[in-house]
């Protein structure tokens, strides 16, 4: 920013410049000589002075102007200031400040100037045209004051002001945050945390649950530097760090110097990878620790401020929180699935000789068809059109057992369950072939009302078949006492408005009203040896497709399952 004076003055402060206003008396000459020393004297003990021409040259410089560049006057003499240009600011602004000062008028301003070394410094600055006798600038004076300092607690209190607004924000940020979300909230809180604070990487890492080391799950960092390889792992490359994180510990360094000679094979992973200066925290969750997030700077070193890691370190609370929420849930879900495959191999479990029968049914009889061809054909009285008609036979039963056996190895399989266009209609012949040989045994007659041209809908098949399953066996269980002739389930899909709807309606005992409300959940049952898991889990798949499930009774007995779905 720069504000400009009113006018500029014409007292001749270059020494080799002649007085225009000529001194009476020597005294008075020696009383002017020494009070200008004084000033000159006053002036380099607060202010950096130059003097150049009017094409810029440099023709005097003070020694607080040599001390604060790092040049020596000799370097100075004759050169612009560009010899001094930071390239913080554009064209633009120079451009401004020169024709302010070549119009006569004194520019204000604050610039941002590389030193010898090439370090930093800020100036605020005032510049004062001295003008001819024709009013045209002969040279300029530029004073100005060191705020290096000043302009450095600027930022920080900038940054540490950003820093907290950015707090305030996260601490509202994942409070209604699901977990397929997380990911890419905490990958743009890392970027927003780099940028507010000048860093250029950020890491979150998490330990694995088989074998040593963590591993690299989230990164982000300022474009132009090589990026990290994918899940990169810590182990047996920082083993210090790592046992420090475990510990619970942070891990600050501001140079890799820095380290500790126990982590001298850490400083050459560092060095790798690019870490200049580095801070990590853990992450904890349950009081364990699970992980770590890391904040680098890769270009240059940093001093780490207490204040600042302070506030980092709520952030990885904040973070922590978030990552051991979402690993609770992923275990949760982990366990739900196996839960469901338990009950799954369960209810196969339930349907081992019915299931036995449906084999050895298919499999006797193309066994009988292949013995009987083989023996009409040692007759050799046997027609091609009654060979193709046993061989027909025989692959017809191949298919069923086949069928069954591909049935049972998709219920038992731990494969995570994959959605697809579903046939509500089709999936409930597979099913109710699956248990005819149960239904026969129990005396129990299955009827299916089928809609047609039903809608299909998406859904993991095998899931859908789980549901079924569950809901038929407990139909079957639920008709032990009623008489064989009222033993009767009717299966029946339909379409309605809100969705694809699949029913199945028995005529047993019903469910006590009382607990009508709980039917469905965990530990319910209404069988005396029953974990009550069954209905929970077909809930649970119901809800993951955003479906729903229902139940009722009968007036005239029985009761009624049913579960929505969501057309295609």
């Amino acid at each position: 920013m720069d504000k400009r004076g009113r006018g500029a003055g014409t007292f001749p402060m270059n020494p080799n410049t002649p007085s225009t206003h000529p001194l009476e008396t020597d005294d008075e000459l020696q009383a002017w000589m020494r009070e200008a020393a004084n000033l000159k004297a006053a002036l380099d003990e607060h202010a950096i002075v130059a003097i150049t021409d009017p094409q810029g040259r440099i023709t005097f410089v003070n020694e607080k102007f040599c001390a604060v560049s790092k040049y020596e006057r000799e370097e100075l003499l004759g050169q612009d200031h560009r010899i001094i240009n930071s390239g913080h600011h554009p064209k633009e602004f120079f451009r401004e400040l020169w024709l302010t000062i070549a119009c006569g008028t004194v520019w204000h301003g604050e610039i941002k100037n590389r030193a010898k070394d090439g370090t930093f410094y800020w100036v605020a600055t005032t510049i004062m045209p001295f003008l001819d006798r024709d009013g045209k600038p002969r040279q300029f004076v530029a004073i100005r004051a060191d705020i290096t300092e000043q302009k450095r607690v600027e930022a920080e209190l900038a940054e540490k002001l950003r820093l907290q607004r950015l707090l305030a924000e996260l601490s509202t940020r994942f409070v209604a945050l699901t977990s397929e979300h997380v990911d890419a909230a905490i990958e743009e809180t890392q970027r927003l945390i780099v940028e507010t604070l000048g860093l250029d990487r950020s890491t979150l890492w998490q330990l694995t649950e088989h074998g040593p080391g963590m591993v690299c799950t989230h990164c982000w960092q300022r474009p132009g530097w090589p990026p990290l390889p994918p899940r990169l792992s810590t182990e047996d490359k920082l083993p210090w760090a790592e046992a420090t994180m475990v510990r619970g510990e942070i891990m600050c360094f501001s140079s890799v110097d820095d380290l500790p000679r126990e982590a001298a094979r850490d400083a050459e992973m560092f060095r790798l990878h690019g870490p200049k200066s580095n801070v990590t925290f853990p992450l904890i969750a349950n009081g364990q620790v699970f992980g770590a997030l890391a904040f680098a700077t890769l270009g240059a070193e940093r001093r780490w401020r207490l204040d600042e890691i302070t506030e980092l370190k709520l952030i990885a609370q904040i973070i922590g929180n978030v990552v051991g929420r979402q690993r609770a849930e992923m275990r949760e879900e982990e366990l739900r699935n196996e839960l469901a495959h338990a009950m799954r191999v369960a209810s196969l479990g339930e349907l081992a000789s019915t299931l036995a029968h449906e084999l050895n049914q298919p499999l006797a009889a193309i066994l009988s068809n292949a013995q009987a061809a083989r023996r009409f054909i040692a007759d050799g009285g046997i027609e091609p059109d009654e060979l193709r008609a046993i061989l027909d036979d025989i692959v017809r039963d191949d298919k069923r057992a086949g069928g069954v056996i591909h049935n049972l190895r998709a219920m038992v399989s731990k494969r995570p369950a994959v959605h697809e266009s579903c046939d509500l209609n089709e999936l409930v012949r597979e099913v109710v072939e699956l248990m005819r040989s149960e239904a026969i045994e129990a005396k129990i007659e299955v009827r299916a009302t089928l809609a047609p041209e039903l809608p299909s809908v998406q859904a993991a098949r095998i899931e859908l078949q789980q549901v079924l399953v569950n809901l038929l066996v407990n139909a079957v269980h639920a008709m032990e006492a009623t008489p064989p002739e009222l033993r009767i389930i009717e299966i029946e899909t339909r379409a309605e408005r809100d969705g694809v709807v699949l029913a199945v309606r028995d005529r047993g005992h019903g469910i006590p009203p009382e607990r009508l409300p709980s039917v469905f959940a965990p530990f319910f049952s209404t069988k005396p040896n029953g974990l009550g898991m069954g209905l929970s889990i077909c809930r649970r798949i119901m809800e993951s497709h955003a479906g729903r499930i229902e139940a009722r009774n009968h007036d005239d007995g029985g009761a009624t399952f049913s579960f929505t779905l969501p057309a295609k």
